[in-house]
């Protein structure tokens, strides 16, 4: 027997043994609604659950998957058409809300796509029969990022059966010191389980400094943190190229033939199905840039030319194995009035910045609100922009 496999009806066993130990379920339970709010009651006994979020990180409002079996552990049952009512506990001081309330299908399983904004716990509180049987959890841990959020699947069949997997990721701008990148994955196919070691991965598309084009390896670490979800990060700054990477996993996924063991023989088989081995997604990696703007008058009266300058820095790659943030010169920079109010930027001009990367200009201002520097970016370096506040009385 798989050693997955051995876990899975070990853990059912033993709700048998504890349910004939203990005399049996109890003859009442509280409603769903009786506990205090966060809180997770026990599970019944004889109930078996497998829950899960697939992924169980990601960043604030990406798609994630919870999913999981409800079913009688002693008579290798599952529940069919059983209520699994689902709540959110987010993180901190906001009350538990109710969110959805699911339907299993006739192996048990049900599954639904949230897409949370912040950190928290999903309750979930299955009902067969109008009875509740138990209590379960599944935690979610919302990453930070203001870049592009990437996400993208694969899938593949094999005896009837159709495995798949997401990964979610986002785009980089790198520093000079290293940041934390994450490949969050997560197994969305019933009965789906993986032990191996193998996680998604990132190749780069174009070589720079030391590093060659094809699988990108930098220090980092990766897990599978439940059968469903895995984690690989990456420590990544200028150093390493800019440009695109794409997501790969090339491994297989396996899943149980009979999640219930319907025949009684004591033993899950695991089928294993191999995944395809093509870009799964694609993330953008730009070295970090950063402009400023100052004006020689920021409060005056009426009409006035003032002086707008700033500077514009990239961080750049100058040699095999070090980056430096450096002036940038002749970068164009483009230059919005926004007025007080609800207008919105208007675009002025554009002007280059010297050899000292320094740029200045004039500029005749008669109206209340910002003027901003933009400079656009490129395909390697990622786009900054500032502004600064005038009042004319």
């Amino acid at each position: 027997m798989a050693v997955g496999a051995r876990k899975l009806f070990t853990s059912a066993l033993g709700l048998v043994l504890a349910g004939t130990l203990l005399g049996g379920p109890p003859a009442s339970a509280a409603s769903p609604d009786d506990a205090a709010p966060g809180s997770v009651g026990p599970q019944m006994l004889y109930t078996y659950y497998d829950v899960a979020l697939a992924p169980n990180a990601a960043p604030a409002g990406t798609a994630v998957q919870l999913h999981g079996y409800v079913g009688d552990a002693s008579s290798r049952r599952p529940f069919v058409e059983a209520t699994v009512d689902v709540y959110f506990n987010p993180k901190g001081t906001a009350p538990r809300r109710a969110v959805d309330r699911v339907v299993t299908d006739e192996d048990g399983w049900f599954q639904r796509t949230y897409r949370p904004s912040t950190s928290g716990t999903y309750d979930i509180i299955a009902q067969e029969s109008g009875e509740p049987r138990g209590t379960k959890m599944a935690t979610f841990t919302a990453r930070s990022t203001n870049e592009t959020i990437r996400s993208g699947g694969i899938s593949a069949s094999k005896n009837g059966f159709t495995a798949k997997m997401r990964v979610t990721t986002q785009d980089v701008v790198t520093g000079v010191e290293p940041q934390t990148v994450y490949l969050d994955a997560g197994i969305l196919s019933p009965g789906g389980n993986t032990s191996f070691d193998p996680r998604p991965y990132l190749v780069t598309r174009r070589a720079e400094g030391q590093y060659s084009a094809g699988e990108f390896l930098t220090p980092g670490w990766g897990r599978w943190s439940t059968r469903y979800s895995a984690v690989q990060t990456y420590r990544m700054s200028a150093v390493h190229p800019a440009g695109l990477y794409d997501v790969y996993y090339n491994y297989k996924i396996g899943h149980y033939d009979d999640y219930w063991d319907r025949d009684g023989s004591g033993t899950l088989r695991n089928l294993y199905v191999k995944m395809p081995h093509k870009p799964i997604t694609t993330i953008r990696v730009r070295r970090a840039s950063t402009t400023t703007i100052s004006a020689s008058s920021t409060s005056f009266t009426g009409s006035r030319n003032i002086e707008l300058k700033g500077s514009v820095r990239k961080v750049q790659l100058i040699s095999a194995t070090k980056a430096a943030n450096r002036w940038a010169p002749n970068t164009a920079v483009k230059l919005y009035f926004d007025p007080a109010g609800s207008a919105g930027p208007v675009y002025k001009k554009t002007v280059r910045t010297n050899s000292s990367g320094v740029y200045r200009t004039t500029a005749k201002t008669s109206k209340s609100g910002k003027w901003i520097a933009k400079y656009v970016g490129s395909s390697l370096q990622a786009p900054s922009e500032r502004s600064v506040t005038i009042t004319v009385r």
